[in-house]
């Protein structure tokens, strides 16, 4: 006996009884008569469309894990049709009758991840992989935090110094320089990719809202996203236990015609269907892969972390954009259906979770409010002065103070640079000379061959390798000012401000987006030699800032050695070090209100040009991260 057949769902059971089922005739039974029947007419089929009904279908169309994959992705699309429809019958969110399964609670420990050493010969030699974990890093304190914070500032500096490493390696012929992808690509076989044994879900530890990247693969670097090319990051379906791929992070570049942004809430357009570079669909997008799994986000309720692309005219990128963390955001709509374009796309409105700190890229909206208006002398709400320098500088420097009345940097001279003692005289038959260079220096410039270890700066200004000194062309060098190897003499090209803070007294903060190992500015105050113990005893009560107590920061500069052997740091001539303090008690600059921190963003480099005397270099501020706008300056001074 051949077993009966399931009985139909108590969802769509009621609506099959109220019509009459006629068997399929046997074919081995008895022909029927020809003469016609005369049976009632069976009633009109006439069906409300009700959430009950919407319901009943969802679930009869859900794909079995048998079935073809074709056929189960045209089930997904038409439950997805079904659930815009019950979206605008206003009924509850599918599926309302049987719910997904919670993915249970992730551990909310962050394990450490195993890491390669390196073999004989530079080669690499893998540990042996643990299991890959989802996990939720939270409830993270002080201490904890600025650990993070430390690793994720040493991943992003070996990164930036093999992408400029590779970048100024001359490319094979017809193939593109990524300098970028192979960075990312050595860190990832060599292991120094954060967290790639464990995939977190909400807030990477260590990163901060308003973080600012230059490239889509620094964001895996550092384990904010996952795909160097994809818009969705997602956990693969054999990662988590129920089956199913969830989404963890997207980037928003504006780039789809159904894209809308408000800040708090984005509508954001699933990927595919789209050529390179166009903004409108050629063909209908498909419910797999990263859409899936934003679709699973929603239906999870699992939060997603948001980069936001924008466009920047001026950075170490060919594609000129950045990418800036905007924080977590849930999905509370997945909708399929036709887009402006006349294809299906799939549309995803995510809503920023309350509590986070500001938006980065509202931030970069209120820098560009506050220069705008300094370019036009508006001075806005509780701003105590325009421009500190007094136009003494080429950049203005507003001061800003929103908590109290004090108004203690308009009390100080503003000197733009030190003025150190003349350097000595050479000795008999010897006289002072700079290099003859018309144009650029190169590597047989006279100045250019005091630093070892190859160029100073890149191209496009920015230092290549943190030294004990730097030298630059000086006053008798015939190089032009626009000369490579003088970056610091240019000045200052990122406008900054002095501002009132709650943590730190006065802080500077950058108003532009500064890019990593760009100049900043320079410490300047009066210049007190220490040759004796008389001019020790003059600083005493005095405001001084002490050149040799700052840590050696530039030695992580540049350095890729642990994940790159062959980009070993040369090894440097021992440099004296200067013999002199700045006495900033009555004349200093900007430079002189940057706060202090164990986990910096700009380092000192000393700088001397040309024959000036070793004993006075210049105290140089670069950038060691990029810093977006907004974001204070901190400096390591050694306290």
């Amino acid at each position: 006996m051949e077993p009966s057949p399931p009985p139909p769902p108590p969802q769509i059971a009621h609506l099959l009884s109220q019509f009459p089922v006629i068997p399929k005739p046997d074919p081995d039974g008895p022909i029927p008569s020809q003469t016609p029947i005369p049976v009632a007419a069976p009633p009109p089929l006439t069906l409300a469309l009700t959430p009950e009904l919407c319901d009943a279908l969802h679930q009869e169309l859900a794909p079995s894990p048998d079935d073809d994959a074709y056929f189960a992705n045209c089930l997904r699309r038409s439950q997805l049709h079904l659930q815009a429809l019950a979206a605008r019958l206003r009924c509850p969110s599918f599926p309302a009758a049987a719910p997904p399964p919670p993915i249970p609670p992730p551990r909310q420990e962050l394990q450490q991840m195993p890491q390669e050493e390196p073999g004989a010969g530079g080669s690499t030699k893998k540990r042996a992989r643990s299991v890959t974990e989802v996990v939720r890093v939270s409830n993270l304190g002080p201490p904890d935090q600025l650990h993070y914070r430390a690793l994720v500032r040493r991943a992003r500096l070996t990164f930036e110094a093999l992408r400029g490493a590779y970048q100024r390696q001359e490319p094979s012929a017809g193939a593109r320089n990524r300098a970028d992808l192979r960075a990312s690509s050595r860190m990832l076989s060599a292991g120094h990719w954060l967290h790639r044994e464990v995939r977190i879900v909400g807030d990477i530890p260590g990163v901060l809202i308003g973080d600012a990247f230059y490239y889509r693969a620094e964001l895996c670097v550092v384990g904010l996203h996952t795909a160097p090319q994809a818009g969705i990051g997602y956990i693969p379906a054999s990662l988590v236990d129920e089956g199913h791929p969830v989404a963890t992070s997207i980037v928003s570049s504006g780039g789809y015609l159904d894209d809308e942004d408000t800040g708090d809430v984005l509508v954001y357009t699933g990927s595919g269907g789209r050529q390179r570079n166009r903004v409108d669909h050629h063909a209908d997008q498909t419910l797999e892969r990263g859409n899936l799994a934003l679709h699973n986000s929603y239906l999870y309720g699992v939060e997603v972390r948001v980069i936001r692309g924008h466009i920047c005219e001026l950075g170490p990128s060919t594609h000129r954009k950045v990418y800036v963390y905007d924080g977590l955001y849930r999905v509370v709509s997945s909708t399929f259906g036709p887009g402006k374009s006349g294809h299906d796309v799939c549309k995803f409105k995510l809503v920023r979770l309350p509590g986070q700190d500001e938006l980065g890229s509202k931030s970069w909206h209120t820098a560009k409010q506050l220069k705008d208006a300094m370019d036009a002398r508006i001075r806005p709400p509780r701003y105590i002065s325009l421009d500190l320098s007094k136009g003494t500088e080429v950049l203005r420097f507003p001061v800003c103070n929103k908590l109290d009345d004090d108004r203690s940097p308009l009390q100080f001279e503003y000197t733009v640079r030190p003025e150190f003692p003349v350097p000595p005289a050479p000795g008999p038959g010897k006289r002072q000379r700079g290099c003859h260079c018309a144009m650029d220096c190169v590597s047989k410039c006279r100045c250019e061959r005091k630093n070892a270890g190859g160029p100073v700066y890149n191209e496009d200004g920015t230092l290549v390798l943190g030294r004990p000194v730097v030298y630059e062309c000086g006053a008798l060098c015939g190089c032009p000012m626009t000369c490579v190897n003088r970056v610091t003499q240019r000045g200052m090209k990122h406008r900054l401000e002095v501002f009132r803070s709650p943590e730190t007294g006065w802080g500077v903060r950058a108003l532009d987006l500064i890019p990593p190992g760009a100049f900043v500015c320079e410490f300047s105050g009066d210049v007190v030699v220490m040759d004796d113990h008389s001019g020790k005893a003059l600083m005493e009560d005095r405001c001084i800032i002490d050149p040799k107590r700052f840590p050696e920061r530039w030695r992580e500069w540049g350095d890729a050695s642990a994940v790159d052997p062959s980009k070993r740091v040369p090894q440097f001539a021992e440099f004296g070090g200067p013999g002199y303090v700045l006495d900033v008690s009555h004349k200093r600059n900007v430079a002189c209100y940057i706060s202090h921190s164990c986990t910096p963003n700009v380092f000192l480099q000393f700088v001397v040009r040309g024959n000036e005397d070793e004993r006075c270099p210049h105290l140089m501020v670069f950038a060691m991260e990029t810093i977006p706008p907004m974001r204070e300056l901190s400096i390591d001074y050694g306290i």
